[in-house]
């Protein structure tokens, strides 16, 4: 798990569709150099006509449904879209596949921004342009991603992807049913088992399909275990043309048929959280750290942990692009949306434009997301530890509490743990102290600190030693931990060490 930490942490330092969009270029590169010694079983002058018409088209068609919905665009994620559409669709020089191509990323454009709901787009744009380019008959999805030579470069990729987005197990569990499904339907029908799991596994398309289109972050539901349940749907949905191949005119059973209806259940499941947002007002926190406040044109449901993810158009962005994820401070049923960061040097354009951003300008939500939440029983003990800003979600849970209690919730058992820098630095003081839970305060100054409620501890050194004097009975603790991913990792050993066993992280990469 301290690995797992790490990685993420270290994939956190770009931008989800930045990332993305290198793996899949990458991909392609691999495609239409292994062409060339016909490792790869399409013309390399296919591939590349291919690349370049779906890359082109699926900019400009962006571009242009964009303006007709009024809707700013992403020139990254219509890049992706077209990088996909590439990896999918058949491979040639002909015109009539390369207009057919072309169809598709129009088609992809026009669900991204015209079929929406709750301000957020419903379908993956390239499985639903695959899909109606499929319905003429003339065309459809080959998915030649799926072959043994790109596997390799395809599962290291997608696996990559699916720890980003925080969606790996899903990943995994539909890999695995689909796989198992597959290589049952396959030996019923008189097959060898493991010849028919290597033949799921490198040549259909279940390892791309659940690394890039079923981890889409807009289309995924918020929770886990929602999550969960559509990867078992999808799997479902890709085994039905090896238990029962049907076909009605040009309708049938497709794997873009299988991403589409999988989008749809996770619709049901989320209830679309995207909203426009109002700047209300900025306010210091400490000397390294502010707080941001919008209102939002309409109620935006989350539950206290969850973050969601903030676009903000401005010139001159860097490579780490226009949209955040940020942690909702606020509790739920606050009708200011609050978020907090790090304001020191250097700061991201990100930053900058968030920093001078004018009150009453308009930013957008485009999801809200998240596992990071407390467990619903309340007998449970809990152990909070946070580092720097890794604090915010625990401030939007103990605000959460405090009015849970008020209306006649039991009290849980609640340990916080709180590392900062200096005994100056300590954000949202005032919610810990008017929280009740007891604190514990690890900072090199303690001195610094000032008079502390009598529930409060100061220590100068997090470690296990530390813990054990205001943590008896650490096994039976449910410890969440939030902070950057080099404290994730090293707190995660020290709460091993004092014998904690259940952990759950928050990772915050820094932008």
């Amino acid at each position: 798990m301290i690995v797992l930490d790490r990685i993420r942490g270290a994939l956190g330092r770009l931008p989800m569709a930045r990332l993305v969009l290198l793996v899949l270029a990458g991909i392609a590169a691999v495609a239409v150099v292994a062409s060339v010694p016909h490792w790869i079983g399409y013309p390399t002058a296919g591939l590349v006509a291919s690349l370049v018409v779906a890359l082109v088209v699926s900019r400009l068609a962006a571009a242009l449904v964009g303006a007709i919905a009024r809707t700013p665009v992403h020139g990254t994620s219509s890049l992706i879209t077209g990088l996909i559409l590439f990896l999918l669709m058949y491979p040639s020089t002909r015109p009539i596949d390369l207009l057919l191509l072309a169809a598709a990323a129009l088609v992809a454009a026009a669900s991204k921004y015209l079929v929406t709901v709750g301000g957020r787009h419903v379908l993956n744009p390239a499985a639903a342009g695959v899909f109606v380019v499929g319905l003429t008959g003339l065309s459809g999805g080959v998915w030649w991603v799926a072959n043994p030579v790109l596997l390799p470069i395809v599962a290291v990729a997608g696996l990559a992807t699916a720890i980003r987005v925080g969606a790996a197990l899903p990943a995994v569990v539909l890999v695995a049913v689909g796989a198992a499904l597959e290589t049952a339907a396959s030996a019923v029908q008189g097959a060898e088992a493991l010849p028919a799991l290597a033949a799921a596994l490198t040549s259909t398309p279940l390892v791309f399909l659940a690394g890039f289109m079923f981890t889409e972050p807009v289309t995924l539901p918020p929770r886990t275990v929602q999550r969960v349940l559509v990867a078992v749907v999808v799997a479902v949905l890709l085994a039905v043309p090896y238990v029962l191949p049907f076909r009605v005119l040009t309708f049938g059973p497709s794997p873009e048929l299988a991403v589409l209806v999988g989008n749809v259940v996770a619709l049901l499941l989320a209830r679309p959280a995207a909203a426009q947002l109002r700047f209300l007002e900025r306010r210091p926190l400490t000397a390294s750290a502010t707080e941001y406040a919008f209102r939002p044109d309409r109620p935006l449901r989350h539950l206290a942990g969850q973050y969601l993810e903030l676009q903000l158009p401005h010139r001159g962005a860097d490579r780490r692009g226009i949209r955040r994820t940020l942690t909702i401070v606020s509790p739920p049923g606050d009708p200011a949306l609050r978020v907090a960061v790090r304001t020191r040097e250097p700061m991201s354009t990100f930053k900058q434009a968030l920093d001078v951003l004018p009150v009453g300008s308009p930013v957008r939500a485009v999801t809200v997301s998240g596992a990071f939440t407390l467990p619903a029983d309340r007998r449970l003990p809990l152990l909070l530890v946070a580092s720097g800003i890794g604090i915010t979600p625990f401030i939007s849970q103990l605000q959460a509490e405090r009015a849970a209690v008020a209306a006649g919730a039991p009290a849980r058992d609640v340990l916080l743990v709180d590392r900062v820098p200096t005994g100056e630095d300590v954000p949202y003081r005032d919610v810990l102290e008017a929280s009740g839970v007891r604190v514990l305060i690890v900072c090199p100054d303690p001195e610094v600190l000032g008079p502390v409620p009598d529930h409060w501890h100061v220590t100068r050194r997090f470690d296990a030693a530390a813990l054990a004097g205001v943590l008896p009975d650490p096994s039976a603790r449910h410890a969440y931990l939030s902070g950057s991913p080099g404290f994730v990792a090293r707190a995660r050993g020290v709460l091993r060490a004092a014998g904690v066993r259940r952990i759950r992280t928050d990772v915050f990469a820094g932008y």
